[in-house]
């Protein structure tokens, strides 16, 4: 029996630390040279952003500006997008450094930022440290959730049929 319980547990870990480690929050859409994406501020960068998304009513939710290397954990909007800008670093290709592209996934709030470029994915450009993070938001969908619309309106339509019944005796 107790041999049976260990073997559960060391399964149950071995299965949640496999979990946790292959979650991935961002995903990498590209990068460009900062050379080609003009100047660092907040308007160039969602005109750089549409080159890889549909940025039609985003607006920039958060910024981050003067980060000095390292990785950065912050606080994001689920299904947002972040422009990373990093520096040349060694074996980069561009003066200036990159802009990195990612979305938010998994609908996390919280997410780490890699301190070097070319660590979320290909970028030839910029791999040195991480400069600035720009968030924008898409435009907000305030359309209730049909499961829980059938659901309140089946209840109401349930409760006025109950009052009924019980009024009528």
């Amino acid at each position: 029996m107790m041999k049976s319980l260990k073997y559960l547990l060391t399964v149950a870990a071995v299965t949640g630390a496999l979990t946790l480690s292959a979650k991935a929050d961002l995903l990498f859409l590209g990068a460009e040279s900062f050379q080609d994406g003009g100047n660092n501020s907040p308007d160039q960068n969602l005109i750089e952003l549409g080159n890889f998304v549909d940025t039609t009513g985003f607006t920039l939710c958060d910024n981050f500006e003067e980060l000095n290397g390292g990785d950065q954990n912050i606080d994001v909007d689920a299904g947002s997008f972040l422009v990373v800008h990093y520096g040349k670093g060694k074996g980069g290709s561009s003066k200036g450094g990159s802009l990195e592209f990612y979305q938010v996934i998994n609908g996390e709030t919280n997410v780490t930022v890699p301190g070097n470029g070319n660590v979320g994915g290909n970028d030839a450009f910029g791999h040195g440290g991480i400069s600035s993070i720009r968030e924008f938001c898409p435009p907000s969908r305030n359309v209730p959730d049909s499961g829980a619309t059938v659901m309140l309106l089946g209840s109401a339509v349930t409760g006025l049929g109950l009052v009924r019944r019980y009024l009528k005796r």
